[in-house]
């Protein structure tokens, strides 16, 4: 004890350090789920896909307001032209911000695509409904990004 009262700033400042650290890992580290929480806040969700997904595919989408020149049935036929055996799910006016690449934020329509399954019978175990996004250009019309998911 009398060790510790001699050196009471010195082991202050060492804990200080190595709190400062561990809250440093704990916010900006990327496995953290802390960070992974605070990366879907402010994001538009999509039927079917969630922000960790989009995230793997470099977008970003976040809540937009605007009066495009696309109309949403223009951006649902474009997808229905990428993905012809593909119904759409959702379109959604976003802001859509690449994640990999950086950037200016574009406003854009998010198309949430699904394919019919073959048949009743339930999927088998571990395996998902096949879905697509397509993210079309709100103010040129033209394709930003396309993915699919568990087309067979």
């Amino acid at each position: 004890m009398r060790w510790l009262k001699r050196h009471q700033i010195p082991v202050f400042l060492l804990l200080l350090v190595i709190a400062t650290w561990g809250a440093l890992w704990v916010v900006y580290d990327y496995n953290s789920p802390v960070y992974q929480y605070l990366k879907t806040v402010g994001t538009e969700p999509i039927d079917g896909w969630s922000a960790p997904e989009l995230n793997l595919l470099c977008l970003r989408f976040e809540p937009a307001e605007a009066n495009p020149p696309i109309k949403p049935e223009t951006a649902a036929q474009t997808a229905r032209r990428t993905y012809p055996a593909a119904y759409v799910r959702q379109v959604v006016l976003v802001s859509e911000h690449d994640t990999c690449h950086g950037g200016y934020a574009k406003l854009a329509w998010a198309v949430a695509l699904e394919w019919p399954r073959n048949g009743l019978a339930p999927l088998p175990s571990g395996l998902a409904p096949a879905k697509g996004i397509v993210v079309i250009d709100a103010v040129s019309g033209a394709t930003i990004a396309r993915h699919v998911s568990g087309y067979p």
